[in-house]
């Protein structure tokens, strides 16, 4: 042996598997990091990815400002709460993990926290490092979701209104507090990760146990949990004093408000209650940094447990018991008084009402009965609820197209007529995806980019000839009465979420890719055209389209040989999402309507302001207000099911069918001021034009809004009361009625068995018709109204829809307690109750053909109400489209008549009515 060479010691077993058990822990850790890095990395590209790819979609609609201001709430809100949450998380952790003194454990019956134990010390920086990370991230994100709150708080704006109760600002009560509400809230929840941290933390780490030994509870676990909790009373206290100001918008009473027991005992219990946590967190902090003892943690969180369910909770409820709910005709009138006044403003209802007794002064004859009735109203023969079918058929053309299940209602001057508006139902012809003929990725996405076209027909006739609409504009090539210069409807209604096209080509390229329209009849050869717009995103660069490959799942987007340097990316494409995205802070009415402006199609899209803090105003559940039989059968959005308060029809969206381009308008403005867009606009400044700067050809599009309309006549079913007595009796509440003709149709086709379904709201209704019966047509949103068991006939009220110095003003024809007239549910009773009726709709229904009926139409006559009613057929075959047959009239308390056209329903109509009066 060498003199160089030292003696090797053979290693024993035991070091083998030690040196074997210390290298597979190595690469443990090691491939552990490993995963956790690519796994973070993985997300954070995630993320850039989606940063870069949305602030690119908002520069392409030139709101790249929106997007900037929006995220730097967020990572501001981010930042701050996230950090605040690691160091309540990461100290927590700290704290237990170096606790002096630890409860011993019998290693053979807890092999695992035995274990923990042992290799904990090894990990420990980790342990704790990803504690705080994940606190941190989870409050981080928690308080990102608040950056509306938090811009409405920095850029709060004056209401100049004050509350009844606190005699404060209305902003504070919308804009200033719901933010400091939502700062205790996020401090509080840091403070619970802690707790929860300590808890579990501290049963690893021997601060506490159940079982065993005789110590359950070390000092230290002892100063930990007082300390947090300590802290968590503080903020409780602070919280109950926020809470007070809630009293405003509280449901106890009979109405939304303070009323008696919240100003007598549920402020007085709130003020107790600061007191009382205030004085048991002081004691908790004394006890985390001085005493350190378990029994006066124990006691000062039973003393505030016990006092939050007697003073917080038992004290209002036993002032509610004994005394308002016996007296509550006479302690609640104050806050029913203040309620109303609130309700009436927060709504944009306050001084836009107009009542009118509405009775039949004179006995008028049938002939001039007659002609008023066709002089002051548009009636409507076809039901924009049910002739979407007829559209389909007669002017789909080709599968890949489709039209809305509801057609939209507009209002136009049409050539060769009078001055006058005439009532037209629109439908524009929008892509359909799922019928694209050889359905792959360069024909969903290249070729077949975008619907063609509008289709249009008046409302108040029918072709005889063809026994279908008469449309005014249709077909391809188009006829066209209303023009449209630019019928490529890129942006539309009918692309779902996720749908994208890329279109585009340089300058000088006589490649056209895209399929326009089919030629016309007997013609084989099809159109192609190239989009000229600029509303997409630029993915000419290799980087943008590897950005939106991945966001969009497509590798296509990368390496497809179809994409150019000018070609666009169209993201977002339906009106109302793309709205919602640039606007978050607006709520969307759920009836986006098309308008023809200087031949361009445009969307409109109606939004409001609203808020549930607004002091003493009544809450309305959005979705149960505006639920119709449209929104039911999906015709229409559905609003949430979220309570408001406060709403205004502040904003009206545009949107460019072609180019897609967003224009937001602020609305009705120097009638009725909303402070809360004023708010907003500060908030993002120049995001929102004046009213001034709407080109007057689409001013003139513009109508009022179906949401509003239909909260407000649910509101005005009870507020149309005014002495605060009455009102609390309720004895002359109203209610909206529910659609008869739902009901009707299924027992027509079902053989006359009833259907036990429940039967939706009728529908408001867009008609030009005379606010009072008397003087000349208006266009106009329109309901009757019956009394709260919904039987007879109370009112009807309608809106002025149209732009100009009447909008939005209200006009309630209240009608008399006896002799009104009949309800819409009486008047369809008299139709089924009518033999000649039923049996030709019954003979009707026979075959392959089932009866459709059509929306019961109200119009105010000459004091009294003309129902009208459209009957149509239908086959059952898959291209059948309902076919008008019949028309169904009644006016007052007459007997309903039944012939083949409009106006000799209604002159039989009058008739009978005047034979019974």
């Amino acid at each position: 042996m060498s003199l160089l060479q030292l003696p090797t010691k053979r290693l024993t077993e035991p070091d083998r598997r030690a040196r074997l058990g210390a290298t597979l822990r190595r690469w443990t850790i090691r491939s552990a990091v490993v995963a956790a890095v690519l796994v973070v990395a993985f997300v954070l590209f995630k993320v850039a990815v989606n940063i870069a790819t949305t602030y690119l979609w908002f520069d392409s609609v030139h709101d790249g400002s929106v997007y900037s201001t929006e995220i730097w709430a967020k990572v501001l809100l981010f930042a701050v709460f996230g950090v605040i949450g690691a160091a309540v998380g990461g100290g927590t952790m700290y704290a237990v993990s170096h606790f002096r003194r630890r409860l011993s454990i019998n290693e053979s019956d807890d092999v695992f926290r035995a274990g923990f134990r042992r290799y904990e010390p090894r990990f420990r920086w980790l342990i704790v490092a990803a504690t705080a990370v994940a606190a941190g991230v989870s409050s981080g994100k928690h308080a990102a979701a608040q950056w509306q709150t938090y811009l409405l708080w920095s850029h709060a704006t004056p209401w100049h209104k004050t509350d009844p109760v606190f005699h404060k600002d209305i902003s504070f009560f919308i804009e200033i507090n719901p933010f400091h509400v939502a700062v205790v809230t996020l401090l509080s929840g840091s403070i619970r990760y802690g707790l929860y941290i300590a808890v579990i933390a501290g049963y690893w780490y021997g601060g506490w146990r159940v079982r065993g030994g005789r110590q359950k509870v070390t000092r230290g676990m002892v100063v930990v949990l007082s300390a947090l909790i300590g802290a968590y009373a503080l903020l409780k206290a602070v919280g109950y004093w926020l809470s007070r100001y809630a009293v405003t918008t509280s449901g106890q009473g009979p109405v939304t408000g303070a009323g008696y027991t919240a100003v007598h005992a549920l402020l007085p219990s709130k003020d107790t209650m600061v007191v009382i946590t205030a004085l048991c967190a002081a004691a908790l902090l004394v006890n985390a940094f001085v005493v350190g003892r378990a029994r006066m943690l124990l006691a000062s969180v039973v003393a505030l447990a016990v006092a939050a369910a007697v003073v917080g909770v038992g004290w209002p409820k036993l002032v509610y018991r004994l005394r308002e709910a016996p007296s509550a005709a006479q302690v609640d009138l104050p806050e029913i008084a203040h309620n109303q006044k609130a309700t009436l403003a927060a709504f944009g209802l306050d001084g836009n009402v107009k009542t009118i007794a509405y009775h039949q002064e004179a006995k008028s004859n049938s002939k001039a009965l007659t002609k008023l009735a066709g002089q002051n109203a548009q009636i409507p023969v076809i039901d924009p609820n049910k002739l979407s079918p007829t559209f389909t058929v007669k002017q789909q053309i080709q599968p890949y197209y489709q039209f809305k299940s509801t057609l939209d209602i507009g209002n136009y001057r049409l050539p060769g007529t009078s001055n006058a508006k005439n009532d037209v139902a629109l439908a524009v012809r929008e892509l359909n995806l799922s019928g694209v003929p050889s359905n792959n990725w360069v024909n969903s996405h290249l070729v077949y980019t975008h619907g063609y076209g509008i289709v249009a027909a008046p409302t108040s006739r029918m072709d005889t000839a063809t026994e279908s609409p008469a449309f005014l504009d249709g077909g391809i090539p188009p006829a066209q009465q209303i023009p449209v210069n630019r019928p490529q409807i890129y942006f539309g209604q009918s692309f779902p979420t996720g749908s994208y096209a890329i279109v585009g080509q340089p300058t000088g390229s006589h490649q056209q890719l895209e399929f326009d329209h089919p030629g016309a009849k007997g013609s084989a050869k099809s159109a192609h055209t190239t989009y000229s717009g600029k509303g997409g995103i630029p993915v000419g660069s290799t980087l943008r389209r590897l950005l939106f490959a991945v966001q969009l799942h497509s590798p296509n987007v990368l390496f497809s040989s179809e994409m150019n340097s000018a070609s666009q990316l169209l993201e977002f494409r339906n009106p109302r999402a793309r709205v919602a995205k640039v606007a978050p802070w607006l709520t969307l009415d759920g009836d986006v309507y098309p308008a023809v402006v200087n031949g361009k199609i445009k969307w409109i899209v109606d939004g409001y302001t609203t808020s549930n803090k607004y002091p003493e105003s009544q809450m309305v559940n959005l979705h149960n207000a505006t639920s119709t039989s449209l929104t039911q059968n999906g015709s229409s959005v559905s609003q949430p099911g979220q309570g408001v308060n406060y709403m205004h029809n502040s904003v009206k969206a545009v949107v460019d069918a072609y180019t897609g381009k967003v224009t937001l308008y602020s609305w009705n403005q120097k009638q009725q001021p909303d402070p809360l867009l004023k708010t907003w606009e500060s908030a993002f400044p120049g995001l929102v034009k004046s009213q001034s700067s709407i080109p007057s050809a689409l001013l003139s599009e513009m109508r009022y809004p179906t949401d509003l309309f239909n909260v407000q006549r649910q509101l005005l079913a009870n507020y149309h009361v005014t002495q605060p007595a009455d009102f609390y009796s309720g004895n002359d509440f109203w209610t909206v009625p529910n659609d008869p003709t739902v009901a009707a149709a299924n027992k027509i086709n079902a053989n006359g068995t009833s259907s036990t379904s429940s039967t939706p709201s009728q529908p408001s209704e867009y008609i030009s018709m005379s606010a009072d019966g008397f003087g000349g047509p208006r266009y106009a949103l329109s309901s009757p109204m019956v009394t709260y068991n919904g039987r007879d006939l109370s009112a009807f009220m309608s809106v002025d829809a149209s732009p100009g110095p009447d909008y939005g003003k209200f006009t309630v024809l209240d009608f008399p307690s006896e002799g009104a007239g009949e309800s819409p549910s009486q008047v369809q009773n008299d139709i089924e109750s009518d033999t000649r009726i039923t049996e030709a709709l019954t003979l009707q229904r026979g075959g392959q053909s089932k009866v459709v009926l059509g929306d019961l139409e109200a119009i105010p006559v000459a004091g009294r109400l003309l129902y009208v009613e459209p009957v149509y057929t239908q086959s059952t075959g898959n291209q059948s489209f309902p076919i008008l047959r019949h028309v169904i009239a009644l006016y007052g308390n007459g007997t309903p008549s039944f012939e083949d056209t409009l106006p000799q329903a209604v002159k039989a109509a009058v008739q009978s009515s005047s034979s019974t009066n």
